[in-house]
């Protein structure tokens, strides 16, 4: 190798692009779904969307209060749980990878609660109001979760004493912890991250500026980690004036390079959130819809839309199409 890692010879440079080529070869198929069937790219219709390769980053864009966190927060333990099946199968790559969730807002413990609330059916509505006397349930399940690769990056109530500022330096050196190697051999795979979201790492300067030159820098980490980024964007204030309130690509709050930067945009909307009785023709009925829009997805279509059914109070999300989208 040359001195520097960012310089190649002409051999060097022949040699990565074999390396890059039998990585895809054994990748390939390894894509990563959005774990809800109706919305997954189905080749013999050529709709739906494509599955995330490594070095991709996918923006998640709505208001605030749609489920960004509830829509990556289930992404990112479906996929962990997948990985763990995998693994569990005897697939080596698989064994040593991991997912990571980066929390900006909420605390580490919250959002452990709310994946124990979603995959035990526990309503955290009635924990926090105290209804729930009896707790074992949510230990039992905390403890059945110490085997499934999801880890997370942020403030904890348990380290509170530790005051680290959450900017991109302070989370890119997490990642940098997270992603080991011994010698050339890489010992554990950052397999996938999640950030919620885009707008809570703190701006230095004009916002404007720092939020879009920081989704140049998180496209940049999937390069440099060779992972997937997913990132919640929150979209900003004049979307709920329009008469159809759907996030679109340059909608993001002080972030104007979504497009630019993503290889993916998803859109989310609960119409119960609006007054209007109908959404695009849709009768909306409680608080159970989640209208699902997909902007743009590189090398794959765009511009289609589904429905899934979400259980708020278990912060879940259930496959439930109620019709084909052709806007």
């Amino acid at each position: 190798m040359s001195q520097s890692p960012l310089v190649f010879t002409p051999l060097e440079a022949s040699n990565a692009g074999e390396s890059y080529i039998q990585w895809r070869k054994d990748n390939e198929g390894g894509g990563m779904p959005l774990y809800i069937p109706s919305l997954e790219f189905d080749p013999k219709k050529d709709n739906g969307f494509l599955p995330v390769m490594p070095g991709e980053l996918i923006s998640v864009i709505a208001r605030l209060g749609h489920l960004k966190t509830g829509f990556n927060l289930r992404w990112a333990r479906e996929r962990a749980k997948y990985l763990k099946n995998q693994a569990d199968a005897g697939n080596e790559t698989a064994s040593k990878s991991v997912v990571v969730y980066i929390t900006l807002e909420q605390k580490v413990e919250e959002l452990r609660m709310f994946q124990v609330a979603a995959e035990n059916k526990i309503s955290m509505s009635e924990v926090a109001s105290g209804k729930i006397t009896d707790y074992t349930p949510i230990t039992n399940g905390l403890r059945q979760l110490y085997d499934v690769p999801l880890w997370f990056i942020g403030r904890s109530m348990d380290r509170r004493k530790y005051k680290a500022q959450m900017d991109d330096k302070t989370v890119y050196a997490a990642l940098d912890e997270i992603e080991k190697w011994q010698d050339d051999q890489q010992t554990q795979i950052i397999d996938s991250v999640f950030i919620d979201y885009l707008q809570k790492f703190r701006p230095t300067g004009n916002f404007v500026e720092y939020y879009s030159g920081l989704m140049n820098t998180l496209a940049n980490w999937s390069g440099d980690f060779m992972t997937r980024m997913v990132v919640g964007v929150q979209a900003k204030r004049e979307v709920d004036q329009r008469s159809v309130q759907i996030p679109l690509m340059d909608d993001g709050q002080w972030s104007s390079t979504i497009e630019q930067f993503s290889d993916g945009v998803l859109s989310l909307v609960r119409p119960c959130l609006y007054p209007a009785k109908q959404f695009d023709g849709v009768e909306i009925v409680g608080h159970n819809q989640l209208f699902v829009s997909c902007l743009k997805r590189k090398m794959g279509p765009a511009n289609f839309n589904g429905w899934v059914n979400v259980e708020p109070k278990y912060n879940s999300l259930n496959d439930a199409e109620l019709r084909e989208y052709n806007f």
